[in-house]
């Protein structure tokens, strides 16, 4: 009886479950509409795109890539294990709980420290870098608004200006008559 129920092909009832996997997929979209709306993904490439920080982090990536695998090749750790370690030397985090013994080891770890400096150096100067200029262009856009006010003032001063001359002429012509 087992052998005859275990021979029977059943996949088609598990297709539903494939149609739910679509489901995530259009949960997933909805929540980029939703960045989208809030304005987020404009402005993480205007931050990407500051002082190239795009480029750096593709290096630095690359970098890490290259580290985790060598550090697991050479140190005879998992490749999970060998990332965790990569990405703790490269913030400068260095938890201590992983450390390497072999000399090319050593070598990956110096290179991943002085790129992890740089890379939090330049992340730091680009998203300063990218709100000073934001700052700057609200400046300038509040500047345009005082001086489009200032421009109403002196024109309303001068109109002040006419109609007074104006009253007195017109006192003088009643005091005459």
């Amino acid at each position: 009886m087992f052998d005859l129920l275990s021979i029977i092909p059943v996949n088609g009832l598990f297709a539903f479950f494939r149609i739910a996997r679509i489901g995530r997929v259009a949960r997933i979209t909805r929540l980029l509409r939703v960045l989208r709306l809030v304005g987020l993904t404009g402005r993480l490439r205007k931050i990407l795109y500051t002082n190239g920080l795009v480029y750096l982090l593709y290096t630095s990536l690359s970098l890490l890539i290259i580290g985790a695998i060598t550090y697991s090749i050479t140190e005879h750790v998992s490749l999970a294990q060998a990332f965790w370690w990569a990405i703790a030397t490269a913030t400068i985090v260095g938890y201590g709980d992983i450390s390497p013994h072999t000399f090319v080891g050593k070598i990956v770890a110096l290179v991943l420290m002085l790129v992890g400096i740089g890379v939090i150096g330049t992340l730091t100067s680009s998203i300063t870098t990218y709100f000073i200029r934001e700052d700057s262009k609200n400046a300038n856009k509040k500047d345009d608004q005082l001086e489009k006010i200032i421009q109403k003032l002196n024109d309303i001063e001068k109109q002040n200006q006419e109609l007074k001359t104006e009253i007195q002429e017109l006192k003088q012509k009643a005091d005459e008559k």
